[in-house]
């Protein structure tokens, strides 16, 4: 093939992608679901909650969920999952809303990217480029800020485990069969239908309370 040639089919997988990763926001679009909010519904701890404490309360709510009723629910992996993980452990569920996405550097805090996957295999295998397309918008103005949205991207195009949290759609039954799939730390499910509500992750990387870790090292190059 010319290098012409080579250049227009590289345009145009590029071309392919920005109107799947697109489509892959139009389709999560619908999800009713915001950031941390301060009060109201809410799936994730809060900041300052004790792990275990929230721990507690998500097995309470997976437990009180009605068997053929759907519920949003938050799934939290014990360890970072990957795109693919993320389809397997979400197996048997109505809908993947959201998929929470962060990359752990230690001693770098690193940001928390929300990402509508859409409902297809496709859509949650772009996850990571996704996540990596957001990664700019999410970090604070500045030469470090800069720096870590470019090593995360790089990381997460690369395949690096970093889903932290998946928000899903499905009956009590449902839920609580993912619940016993390994490397589900959690499932914690919403009382009720809620129009809106907030999402925090718990990260694998909490274990006594739920405090930003330290932001004293330098940002690796890659």
């Amino acid at each position: 093939m010319s290098r012409t040639g080579t250049a227009r089919g590289a345009a145009g997988w590029g071309a392919l992608l920005v109107v799947a990763l697109g489509l892959a926001f139009w389709l999560g679009s619908a999800t009713p679901v915001r950031n941390v909010r301060p009060d109201g519904d809410r799936l994730g701890p809060q900041s300052g909650q004790a792990v275990a404490e929230y721990l507690a309360a998500a097995r309470a709510s997976l437990g009180a969920a009605p068997a053929g009723e759907r519920r949003w629910a938050l799934l939290s992996p014990a360890a970072e999952w990957t795109p693919d993980e993320v389809w397997t452990r979400a197996a048997g569920l109505d809908r993947v809303g959201r998929v929470l996405v962060r990359v752990r550097i230690p001693g770098v805090q690193t940001p928390t990217a929300a990402v509508a996957p859409g409902q297809s295999r496709e859509g949650v295998a772009a996850v990571n480029e996704l996540a990596a397309l957001a990664m700019p918008g999410l970090v604070a103005p500045g030469a470090r800020g800069d720096a870590i949205a470019r090593v995360t991207a790089s990381r997460l195009r690369a395949g690096v485990p970093a889903v932290v949290g998946v928000v899903v759609w499905g009956t009590g039954d449902a839920l609580r069969a993912v619940a016993g799939r390994p490397g589900v730390r959690s499932v914690q499910v919403l009382p009720r239908d809620g129009a809106r509500f907030g999402v925090s992750a718990l990260l694998p990387s909490y274990t006594d309370t739920v405090t930003p870790g330290p932001d004293d090292r330098p940002v690796p190059a890659r």
